[in-house]
Formats: structure tokens, C-alpha cells, sequence
């Protein structure tokens, strides 16, 4: 699972087809396209609220090229033949993973989880393998007969809501919206044991266009080392993502983005391993 040499040489009118779940977190993606440093490329943005599933199909399927995605289930899915590199870290930190019940239920710790139904993006999704992680936390097993496929985070508002499902994890900055509102009832916070988000590109793309790829991981970089001494940083992130201040200014003092770094196939192997001793409990 190292990065892939080449030489590019490549056609910068071609399209660049970037993607990445439509939080916060992909601020600094947003800032170096709508920077001068990548004008001469043709990049296209696709928003992916279906997370880390659909990011995976997509790369699959060559709908997209690169993508800012979760640790957890990429190398699980490059470990199952996906045709794709993970090339670098983009967030060192952990994802907090907010644990989510109904407000309105009788759930209020995490030992009442016990056969409860989970909502989850998809097969393969972080809401999906998460759910593992928790569980071997608690000494649980999981079967596919608990999990309910809801395709995002407005799915699995409609499962919690109208009693399809009883338990969903997601980022607890998001989603702190939806406690405040009413929806949701927090009773726990489960941390990925690894850095969270990675740079993913296909193999093709990787290998055909080294140069204009490593320019666009360099000036994303660049965006986001730089992203807490941005002027008003808070309150660009309460505008663009709709969340509350409280909520930004605590994602940005638990948020350490990584400098160029690669990925370590070591962290690999400790995340197969740590999927693999949760799955084996179902």
C-alpha cells in the first residue's frame, strides 16, 4: 500500500474529478481550488454526503479521481482488491464519532445497546466499520442483521425518527445540531484508534498523473497547516457548514491536519487487524 511512482506529462485540460463528504473538515480542499495556485488545472468537485462508501464506489467506478476519505474503510476496501492508493494522511487526529440514540427513546448509556438496530451509510461505510470498533470496545457482537442501510446522515435521521433504527455514529461536530434540535441524544463519543481522513487517488490517475496530483495534495496541504490562523476561521466555518460556533471552534481545537505525510503501511496492518478481531465477534 505504498504510494506509486511515475512521471506525468500529462494533458492539464483533462478533468481532475475530486470528491469528499460536504463538511468541515474539506475546507481547506475548497480553499486551495479556489486558490490561484491550482487555476491552470481543470478540477471538479463533487460533494459525497453518501461518505465513505460512495467515495469507495466512486473510485471504483472512476467517477472519481481523489478523494479526502476515512482511514478505516479505505484500507479495508484497497485490502479487498479496490484499485486505488492511499498517498498520504490529511488529518492526523482522530474522527470523534458521536454515538447517537433517539431523543425521545429509553437509551441513555451505552450498556442498554445490546440488539439494538444501527443505522449506517452503507456496507463498508465508517458508520458501518465504527460500529464495529465500538462494539468490541464493549465486548459486543454484531451481525448484518442489525444493521439498517440508510445512505447518509439524512437517512439515518428518518431511521432514528421513525423507529427503523436505534443507534448511529457520525461525526459529533456535525451532528451537534441535531442534539440541539431535539432528533438526537448523545450518550457517547468513540475516537477512531487512528489518524482519521486520508488522501485516496485511483491507481490510473496516480500513475498517469503523478505531477498534477501532487500538486493538488501539496496545495491542499498548504490550506489546511495554515487553516487555524485563518482570520474569522470560526465563523467561515459556522457560514459555509451551518453548524453552531460552539461546535467549530471545538472541532478546530481537537482538528490537527498532517503536514506531507505518508502513510505508514504499518497503521495498516493495525487497522485490518483491529477490523478483523471485531468482525470475527459476529
Amino acid at each position: 500500500m505504498q504510494p506509486v511512482g511515475g512521471t506525468s506529462g500529462q494533458n492539464t485540460s483533462e478533468t481532475i474529478r475530486l470528491g469528499g463528504v460536504p463538511e468541515h473538515f474539506n475546507l481547506p480542499w475548497h480553499l486551495a481550488i479556489e486558490s490561484d495556485a491550482l487555476s491552470d488545472l481543470n478540477l471538479e468537485w463533487a460533494d459525497q454526503p453518501g461518505g465513505t462508501g460512495a467515495m469507495l464506489a466512486g473510485l471504483e467506478d472512476g467517477s472519481l479521481d481523489l478523494v479526502s476519505i476515512l482511514t478505516e474503510g479505505t484500507v479495508d476496501a484497497i485490502d479487498k482488491g479496490l484499485g486505488a492508493t492511499i498517498i498520504g494522511v490529511y488529518v492526523e487526529s482522530p474522527l470523534q464519532w458521536g454515538v447517537y440514540v433517539p431523543a425521545g427513546g429509553d437509551i441513555t448509556d451505552e450498556s442498554q445497546l445490546a440488539g439494538t438496530k444501527i443505522a449506517i451509510s452503507r456496507f463498508g461505510s465508517g458508520s458501518h466499520l465504527m460500529s464495529f470498533v465500538q462494539a468490541e470496545r464493549l465486548g459486543q457482537a454484531l451481525g448484518e442483521e442489525r444493521f439498517v442501510v440508510t445512505g447518509g446522515l439524512d437517512g439515518a435521521r428518518e431511521a432514528l425518527g421513525g423507529g427503523d433504527a436505534e443507534l448511529f455514529l457520525w461525526d459529533r461536530f456535525m451532528t451537534q445540531t441535531y442534539v440541539d434540535n431535539g432528533e438526537f441524544r448523545q450518550i457517547a463519543v468513540q475516537p477512531t484508534p487512528w489518524p482519521s481522513f486520508v488522501f485516496a487517488v485511483r491507481n490510473e490517475v496516480l500513475l498517469g498523473r503523478t505531477t498534477e496530483v501532487g500538486r493538488i495534495v501539496d496545495a491542499i496541504v498548504a490550506q489546511a497547516l495554515a487553516l487555524h490562523d485563518r482570520p474569522g476561521i470560526a465563523a467561515e466555518i459556522v457560514e459555509r457548514y451551518g453548524i453552531g460556533l460552539d461546535s467549530a471552534e471545538g472541532w478546530l481545537a481537537s482538528t490537527r491536519f498532517a503536514a506531507r505525510t505518508a502513510f505508514d503501511p504499518a497503521l495498516a496492518d493495525e487497522v485490518l487487524a483491529t477490523l478483523d478481531r471485531s468482525r470475527s465477534a459476529s
